[in-house]
């Protein structure tokens, strides 16, 4: 599965982007700008797809981008924004999974579940945008860095 505009057909017309009964900060402080990123991401074309992906294939090997991956969990944890971590997972599963495995089977399957290749490096730049205030501007560039042309940080944060 590829993940183009052309055969992503009207799934955001699909799923809401956040549940009703999380309140209107499903995300915390940072929920406007994680809905700017899903709705960015939803929109990237195969070309900037690509780069994403590879991108992401050279920086998560550096020891700069395990440091923060490291310090991640550890900052979200003390934060106490857990439950908005947790919200996260939905609407990005929905955006990265094999079109042709039903949501509810995805949620359920003991097998692991085809994604699409740019799920771990949006997973990386959500959880530094989810925290995003809490991290140095190095940190959060290095989690971010594979979406750094694609969908420029500013513009997410703005």
């Amino acid at each position: 599965m590829r993940f183009g505009r052309k055969e992503r057909g009207d799934a955001l017309g699909e799923f809401a982007m956040t549940s009703p009964v999380r309140g209107a900060l499903p995300y915390g402080p940072a929920t406007v700008s994680i809905r700017r990123f899903l709705v960015a991401l939803a929109a990237l074309d195969l070309e900037a797809h690509d780069d994403v992906v590879a991108r992401f294939g050279a920086q998560s090997q550096s020891a700069a981008f395990s440091a923060a991956d490291l310090a991640l969990g550890e900052i979200i944890e003390r934060s106490g924004r857990t439950d908005a971590r947790d919200a996260l997972f939905g609407p990005l599963l929905q955006l990265v999974r094999d079109r042709g495995v039903e949501k509810e089977s995805v949620m359920e399957a003991e097998e692991p579940v085809a994604l699409d290749p740019i799920a771990e490096p949006a997973l990386a730049a959500l959880m530094g945008i989810l925290v995003h205030d809490l991290l140095s501007r190095d940190m959060l560039a290095t989690l971010y860095a594979a979406f750094a042309k694609a969908i420029p940080l500013d513009s997410v944060l703005a």
